[in-house]
């Protein structure tokens, strides 16, 4: 069945509390239908509404609902709502770096078609204007739906080009009225309450999935602000105690997720994905004012987006992350694993001080020290260590891509086995921490200008300086290949890979052009060489894109980056993750208090990290490696010793590998953390004990409760 709408929209003067009603014969029609799921579609407002028989809920994808009543919207926006997807272009001829944002109903020669197919409807849509179309697939999947973008669908043919689809942009909607929260992925996962007043008029935030490539911290001067990490493709909404959750399936590492808050213009709050088809640059030949340059070729992808509705009533956030993991362990994404609970260890070796002509290492832990270290601990009580090696390379800390030989201040071969041997001996592991992703410009084996990454407008990807350029990820991979040759050597047990999981890269220069999603198939490669090899391989960063191919993570953050538009941080990850993949924070020696520190850990289960050295951090000082304030092992081994003993022995080493079903903030200072075995642990972070459930926990501390029988 195909029926084909030239839909004209002519803006009224007066104010209009909501839509107005379908016109005479555009009335709702059911396009599929399954057990749960009712799919219709409005035609006449491009618009689509999911009935879910299991909770009585309905869903629309506008704002046409009882939310609305006595909302003033202008005629502009009220088209905006009652939208089902909004067009973003921009005429690449002008070279001007305009985007025009169109709604379907603001076009005035738009032409929609539907056409029905298995479980579902084909949307088909072209703005006259613009000479722009899309084709949009909507259809049921069982007790979810699912929302699809094929590549294939997408039409230029005038001079503008789709710069980027907002999908379904008011299916996730509220106002500062509804009860309930947006659930988005900043950082490990944050909540906007929609009656929480610090939100209104704050600027939209737009998140791209697995992190900013161009606002890496390598890229950027001390002045410049960092993105917000962004490890997971998932959002929620809980509105008047029903729940929805996106995952972005395909598409991810080219996708974002806006998060759009109340205003004067528009007094709703919504969130959605966006689908993008061009990115853009800023052009640094211009330095007095910024010019925005768009990709001349699209990316060709295809998006697609599932919805979930949740079954549980008033579900939170805690909620939502047990049906992200769910759905992880269904699809094969993530196995369960035992293992033993462990403690990570980075060593620090050497960085190199600038001089006059040559470069100076300063190296603060030999071979020999690092293994005098182990044993260290090892006799404090410390097991199980996961240990990583850092900067070991000759030519030291931040001369990347790393290679050996290894440093002659820092030990030879013959030094590194013995280390590998005592390690193992003790139970611990040993792996080398290394950065493929990024080179140094005084390095040499690369080439500056074929070898290296390109923006869309044929700039070289380096910082001010041009102290450091991103590798091709292809030539990161080569440059891999290289090392294990040489690791082979050695009977290691892993590759830390530094910055992988961090971003993701892609690359537009005309010798080597490679896509983001050409970079995870390089990503996986050069992790499954590392598991060959060695049998694990350990990231940075923590972006779930890896998810099956690294084994831990570091530098997984606590916190959301901190916007207005933000209520509260979540851990939604941590949730979500826990007892499927070991992460870690950053190093606890680098937090101002390490008893806080511990107990976040605690919380979030989180592997304790520590990153030490032989001697005095001093020997840094004038090197580019200052963040190791005090990291002096003699200092640290008793804090570590007294740390590690919290997770690897009694009832936190029993959870290490227990999925977490709930999450509680009972208070400002306390927290309680319910397991899969019943097991509760409440963590108190205020100056005084505190009793809750009938269970004294002390102050600035913790306690584990069984279920009771």
């Amino acid at each position: 069945m195909k029926k084909i709408l030239l839909i004209l929209c002519c803006c009224a003067a007066l104010l209009l509390a909501v839509p107005a009603p379908a016109e005479e014969g555009t009335e709702r029609l059911l396009v599929a239908a399954n057990d749960r799921l009712s799919l219709y579609l409005s035609p006449g407002y491009c618009a689509v509404e999911i009935e879910d028989a299991l909770t009585g809920k309905t869903w629309s994808s506008t704002m046409n609902d009882e939310m609305a009543e006595g909302l003033k919207i202008i005629p502009a926006q009220q088209k905006r709502i009652a939208s089902l997807l909004a067009v973003n272009c921009t005429n690449l001829q002008s070279g001007l770096g305009v985007v025009n944002n169109m709604a379907l109903l603001a076009e005035k020669a738009l032409t929609a078609s539907y056409e029905l197919i298995d479980n579902g409807v084909r949307l088909t849509y072209h703005y006259g204007t613009y000479q722009v179309g899309v084709q949009i697939e909507i259809l049921l999947d069982g007790p979810s739906l699912l929302v699809r973008v094929p590549y294939e669908g997408i039409v230029e043919a005038g001079d503008f080009s789709l710069v980027s689809l907002d999908v379904l942009p008011f299916l996730f909607s509220a106002t500062d009225r509804s009860e309930g929260f947006f659930l988005y992925p900043d950082g490990c996962g944050a909540v906007m309450e929609f009656q929480d007043y610090a939100h209104y008029k704050e600027s939209t935030r737009l998140y791209p999935v697995y992190g900013d490539y161009q606002k890496q911290p390598a890229l950027l001067d001390m002045f410049a602000q960092e993105a917000p990490q962004v490890l997971f493709p998932v959002f929620g909404m809980n509105r008047g105690g029903h729940g929805m959750l996106a995952i972005i399936e395909k598409g991810a590492e080219t996708a974002r997720v806006s998060v759009n808050s109340s205003n004067n213009i528009i007094g709703i709050n919504y969130l959605f994905a966006n689908f993008q088809y061009r990115r853009s640059f800023e052009d640094k030949r211009v330095t007095d004012r910024e010019i925005k340059v768009f990709d001349k070729d699209d990316i060709k992808t295809d998006y697609q987006l599932r919805i979930l509705f949740l079954e549980e009533e008033n579900p939170d956030y805690s909620a939502m992350a047990c049906v992200w993991r769910n759905y992880l362990l269904e699809n094969g994404v993530v196995v369960r694993k035992t293992h033993a609970p462990s403690v990570a260890v980075d060593l620090f070796m050497n960085a190199p001080e600038e001089g006059l002509l040559f470069d100076v290492p300063r190296t603060v832990t030999t071979l020999s020290q690092a293994e005098e270290i182990l044993l260290s601990l090892d006799g404090l009580g410390v097991r199980n260590i996961r240990a990583s090696l850092k900067g070991w390379t000759a030519d030291g800390y931040g001369k990347t891509p790393d290679r050996f030989p290894i440093s002659g201040t820092v030990g030879n071969d013959g030094d590194l086995r013995r280390l590998i041997e005592t390690a193992h001996k003790l139970g611990a592991s040993l792996s080398l921490t290394a950065n493929f992703l990024e080179a140094a410009s005084d390095q040499g084996g690369y080439s500056h200008r074929n070898d290296v990454v390109y923006t869309g407008n044929h700039i070289i990807m380096t910082d001010r300086e041009k102290t450091v350029f991103m590798l091709s990820p292809d030539v990161a991979q080569a440059k891999m290949t290289d090392f294990l040759k040489k690791a082979a050597d050695f009977d290691l047990d892993g590759v830390r890979f530094e910055r992988m999981g961090k971003y993701v890269a892609y690359n537009y220069g005309s010798r080597r052009y490679l896509t983001a999603e050409d970079t995870l198939g390089i990503y996986r490669a050069m992790t499954d060489e590392a598991k060959a090899a060695f049998g694990a391989a350990e990231a940075e960063g923590g972006d779930t894109c890896l998810l099956g191919m690294a084994d831990f993570f570091t530098y997984v953050p606590y916190e959301d980056f901190g916007y207005q538009i933000t209520t509260a941080s979540v851990p939604f990850y941590q949730i979500a993750l826990h007892g499927l993949v070991e992460y870690a924070g950053r190093p606890g020696n680098l937090s101002s208090d390490l008893e806080r520190e511990v107990l976040r850990w605690v919380e979030m289960g989180y592997t304790p990290f520590f990153e030490l050295t032989y001697d005095n951090t001093e020997e840094l000082m004038y090197t580019n490696y200052q963040s190791l304030f005090s990291a002096e092992y003699t200092a640290w081994q008793d804090r570590v010793a007294w740390a590690a003993k919290q997770f690897t022995v009694g009832p936190l080493a029993e959870l290490h590998d227990q999925l977490i079903v709930r999450h509680e903030r009972l208070s400002d200072t306390l927290v309680k953390v319910t397991y899969e075995s019943g097991t509760a642990v409440y963590v108190n972070y205020g100056g005084q004990p505190v009793v809750q459930d009938g269970v004294e926990i002390g102050a600035q501390s913790w306690a584990a409760v069984p279920p009771r029988m």
